[in-house]
């Protein structure tokens, strides 16, 4: 069980990156600017922006969010089971 959340939280990160990179993607398809690089931040230029491109930003959080949580969750199964193996 140790081993399967510590593959979890890798996939876990490896998912939040992903979505991160395609929120910044989606962001600069939205119009915003230079803040692509930190487009949680500027969720609310891309939703003025408006349409599909905004809806997509807004996908790409909710992936980058959940891959977050998950990630969190695990980590914390993760060092628990190492923990009480040895």
């Amino acid at each position: 069980m140790a081993a399967v959340s510590t593959i979890l939280v890798y996939l876990a990160l490896i998912g939040a990156a992903v979505s991160f990179i395609a929120g910044a993607v989606y962001s600069a398809r939205a119009g915003a600017g230079a803040l692509s690089i930190v487009w949680p931040f500027a969720i609310g230029r891309i939703r003025r922006a408006g349409g599909e491109p905004a809806a997509q930003v807004n996908k790409a959080l909710v992936a980058f969010i959940a891959c977050i949580l998950v990630g969190v969750a695990a980590f914390s199964a993760s060092t628990n089971l190492h923990r009480f193996a040895k």
